[in-house]
């Protein structure tokens, strides 16, 4: 063995081993374990972070092949987002709407390639240990043909709907959004108070929807509601007469208790908007303008800050405050957003809240609390899920419409997948018989298709459909995407199999930079993973991976780096005082590596219950302390028998290391490897990662020799710390010790450890706490 351990020279070296030798690659037959891998978003922003979650999930996939399953571990990109087609734009320095659809669309396959095979390189030099056979990119032919299938059945099943209706909307995006891709931002605004009438005072943030003010609203608890309800007011500056309506929705104790309802200023205004059936009045544009006449053009904020000034003027503003304020912003650009009117293609669900919920307990969460926040997310839903999208970069919506009577025409199953901007319907209309059509121009949510992946990696409904991996063992996820991702996905695949998805849920926290922070580009404060693995080995950084407890995030730290490469090159060191030493033989004759197989029986059954646990931080603590255990004590205590040749010695050492080395594989898969190829290989394509996980063994689990043993060690202990006081050397020479109530076994394995000449049974002065044995030293 090399006296050193060259991280990167063995990652390339090992990572061509598995590859030639298929070690990943699914086999059918057998205990099949499938993992519903998250697809990483192609947003050019890849960080250390990613590193953490996708760790975490390799740390599974591994222990489990080690537990004899068949693992379809898939690895797919999501590359049909928003994100991905901001990252073009910014690139490229251009916008979609400028260069027009077909050439932004050649622009985007062509940009994303490079990113794709960057992505793959990262994951790949993670040591991530998926089956690259079963690769998939959420905009591939494949892809769109599951996800339009899937459109297609819901149609059929009346889960799908089109409905022209005030849809959340981001004005910097220009698209459609769905409630959740939204998420709360605290803002610094302007709280105002408008004089509608003497005795009607309305409280504000967004006076630049004055124009758009269709009904004023006061609770019927107020007891102002018997004198003003009915009554119509004035709107200031603009004109409009509105009526005062009474909804409990109201709270009498907030601003002032009476309230404007524009057309749409918030969710409460969309509610009133259909309960009322109050009238339309649009004021600001797809582009966040203002139309109404007076302001038209303006931005939002300018608008408001040109009103206020107005109202200040015609003496109706009774005051101005600046204030912080919690608002909805579309969860990508943090805008701020506003509701449009527009025909929307719906999935309909919020008829279902109590069947997710009863579907939600069904499945084994991990750890239990993250299912609150998915209890939380279906209680609080108040809109079906808009699918639509004003995008050019997606999978395309799979119709057409009827020239002569707008109803919506599918395509066969067998031509899909289809683009309906680019292709003609084959069929008629199925309502009036007419062959004139109009393409659909929207694209699908990503989210739409991404709810999917279960059934894409099952490659439902294609040739090659693989029905053995459904439902799936486990979805692997960080909790901030459980109202996305988890939910939708929970949705769509019982709608078309009348069953959960997965087994189990193991919901990860998030990699955050080293202040706590999460990493952006745009905040400066990425750390890529790469320069990271170059510095200290991939398996490092895997180890500050598996460093924090299961949902909780965790900021990047450079020591918890350097400890993980300090353990790689202990293994390497342990490995190479193995190999310069190894003999054959079982004898287990000797107290002390009965003691130490005792431990190491111990250490394998609290792993394997937390690694079946999902506690995989749990499992790599205990093994790592137990290696270091080992090494501290154990092995500078065999050392003088190990020189001897001594077969009882060298096979305890051996046994306890390779099963150390098979704990800590799927944590630091590189240098286990790299020492299981040098030490213990049983043939060529042999892995480590396919050996047999370590399992409990009763016989070892010897109650008698744990006992025994630890009054060795302790004794042992005892006699290198007294040394240490002393100023001696630990292999300096003792003439003669005396113990009182040591084992009869341990008299040679303390006198070999320690050097001392001769040990007299006698009266001890000091005791050995923890051993009712008493030492004297001289």
């Amino acid at each position: 063995m090399n006296d050193k351990y060259n991280p990167k020279e063995a990652e390339e070296r090992i990572a061509g081993f598995w590859e030639k030798n298929k070690v990943y690659e699914y086999k059918k037959g057998g205990k099949t374990y499938a993992i519903d891998t998250p697809p990483p978003t192609v947003s050019g922003q890849i960080h250390v972070g990613h590193a953490y979650s996708y760790s975490q999930t390799d740390f599974v996939a591994r222990y489990r092949r080690m537990k004899g399953y068949s693992v379809f571990y898939p690895f797919g990109l999501d590359n049909n987002g928003l994100p991905t087609e901001l990252l073009v734009e910014k690139q490229n320095n251009v916008t979609a709407e400028h260069v027009g659809r077909e050439k932004f669309i050649e622009l985007v396959e062509t940009t994303i390639k490079d990113y794709e095979r960057l992505y793959i390189e990262i994951y790949k030099r993670l040591g991530i240990s998926v089956d690259w056979n079963h690769y998939y990119t959420t905009i591939s032919n494949d892809v769109q043909k599951i996800s339009q299938y899937s459109f297609i059945e819901l149609y059929k099943m009346g889960r799908t709907y089109r409905k022209e209706t005030p849809t959340i909307w981001c004005t910097k995006d220009k698209t459609a959004l769905s409630q959740m891709e939204l998420e709360d931002k605290t803002l610094r605004s302007k709280f105002v108070k408008i004089r509608f009438a003497p005795d009607v005072v309305i409280a504000t943030t967004r006076p630049e929807m004055l124009p758009a003010c269709v009904a004023i609203f006061i609770s019927p608890d107020d007891k102002r509601a018997k004198e003003l309800a009915g009554k119509k007011v004035k709107v200031p500056i603009f004109g409009q007469e509105v009526k005062i309506l009474q909804d409990r929705r109201v709270d009498p104790e907030k601003g002032t208790g009476i309230v404007m309802c524009c057309t749409f200023g918030d969710a409460t205004d969309v509610e009133w908007y259909k309960a009322y059936n109050l009238p339309l009045s649009v004021v600001i544009n797809e582009k966040g303008q203002m139309t109404h006449e007076h302001f038209k053009g303006m931005k939002i904020k300018d608008a408001r800050s040109a009103i206020i000034e107005e109202l200040k003027k015609s003496n109706h503003l009774i005051e101005e405050k600046e204030i912080d304020h919690v608002v909805n912003v579309h969860e990508r650009c943090k805008t701020e957003i506003e509701f449009m009117v527009k025909k929307q293609w719906y999935i309909k669900y919020l008829d279902m809240k109590d069947e997710l919920l009863r579907l939600g307990r069904e499945l084994n969460w991990h750890p239990e609390y993250a299912r609150n926040r998915y209890e939380n997310w279906i209680n609080g839903l108040q809109w079906d899920w808009a699918i639509s999208r004003q995008r050019f970069f997606g999978i395309p919506f799979p119709i057409w419409y009827c020239k002569n009577c707008d109803e919506p025409i599918m395509p066969d199953k067998k031509d899909l997948p289809v683009n309906p901007l680019s292709m003609k319907s084959k069929a008629k209309c199925p309502k009036c018989g007419s062959s004139e059509s109009v393409p659909e121009s929207d694209v699908m949510d990503t989210w739409a298709t991404s709810s999917l992946t279960p059934l894409i990696n099952r490659r439902w409904g294609l040739d090659s459909e693989i029905p053995e991996i459904y439902p799936m063992a486990l979805r692997p996820q960080a909790h901030d995407i459980i109202s996305f991702w988890l939910f939708t996905t929970v949705v769509k695949c019982y709608l078309h199999t009348g069953k959960l998805p997965w087994k189990d849920a193991m919901i990860s926290g998030y990699g955050l930079d080293p202040h706590g922070k999460p990493m952006h580009k745009s905040a400066g404060n990425t750390i890529e993973p790469l320069p990271v693995a170059d510095k200290y080995g991939a398996d490092a950084l895997r180890y500050w991976a598996s460093s924090s407890k299961l949902g909780e995030d965790a900021s990047f730290q450079e020591k918890e780096v350097i400890t993980g490469a300090r353990l790689m090159n202990k293994l390497w060191n342990v490995a190479k005082f193995i190999s310069k030493n190894k003999s054959g033989g079982k004898d287990m004759s000797n107290i002390m590596d009965r003691w130490i197989m005792a431990r190491l029986a111990e250490t394998t059954k609290q792993a394997t219950e937390m690694f079946d646990d999902y506690n995989y931080s749990g499992a790599k603590r205990v093994v790592e302390e137990f290696f270091w255990f080992f090494c501290d004590n154990y092995v500078e205590f065999i050392k003088h028998r190990i020189y001897n040749n001594d077969t009882s010695a060298n096979y305890a050492l051996n046994a306890a290391f390779l099963s150390v080395l098979k704990m800590l594989a799927p944590f630091m898969p590189y240098v286990t490897e790299e020492i299981y190829q040098e030490l213990y290989k049983n043939g060529p394509g042999d892995s480590i990662h396919l050996s047999e996980w370590p399992g409990f063994d009763k016989k070892m689990h010897d109650k008698q020799s744990l006992e025994d043993g630890d009054k060795i060690y302790k004794t042992i202990a005892f006699i290198r710390q007294w040394k240490h006081s002393k100023g001696m050397a630990l292999n300096a020479e003792l003439e003669n010790v005396v113990l009182e109530g040591i084992p009869e076994e341990g008299e040679p394995e303390v006198r070999g450890a320690m050097n001392i000449k001769k040990i007299t049974r006698g009266k001890g002065e000091a005791e050995i706490p923890e051993t009712g044995i008493r030492a004297k030293l001289q």
